[in-house]
């Protein structure tokens, strides 16, 4: 069975599209040029090459606009009054939970570790001086809160 890395994979494709966006923005700008220099070889007018200059223009953005639309990863640029805050997410990241009974494990050292790498001392523990992390854990289709004190 082959494991795919979906992670370094979305990245990968994330940089041939940038590069792709860039060879994009390159050619449409010669062509632009090309355009501009076709017009001048035909003898246009300033003020019409400069008319059909900006019809080229809101023509890509246009195809732009549709290929990829509002779903892009493209960030829109702000437009005046469009500047509302972001609704909060919900649903991420640890939530207290009260209710559930608690289960408290003391972790000491081994023997081995109760010597100061310094000095060559013993170490001795601090009265309520501990690091504290929780966990969740089901027990007998229980959830109970474990507090780790090291």
């Amino acid at each position: 069975m082959v494991r795919i890395n979906t992670e370094r994979d979305i990245e990968v494709l994330r940089q041939a599209a940038q590069i792709l966006d860039a060879e994009n923005q390159r050619l449409i700008a010669k062509n632009v040029e090309l355009q501009r220099q076709l017009l001048l070889a035909k003898g246009v007018s300033a003020e019409e090459l400069q008319l059909k200059l900006i019809e080229l223009t809101e023509q890509l953005q246009r195809r732009t606009q549709a290929l990829f639309g509002d779903s892009s990863e493209r960030r829109s640029r702000a437009r005046d009054g469009d500047q509302a805050a972001p609704p909060p997410q919900h649903g991420h990241g640890p939530r207290r939970q009260p209710q559930l009974p608690c289960v408290e494990k003391v972790h000491t050292l081994d023997t081995a570790d109760q010597t100061c790498p310094q000095c060559g001392g013993t170490l001795t523990p601090w009265a309520g001086q501990f690091e504290e992390s929780e966990e969740v854990d089901v027990v007998e289709r229980r959830f109970v809160i474990t507090k780790h004190k090291r």
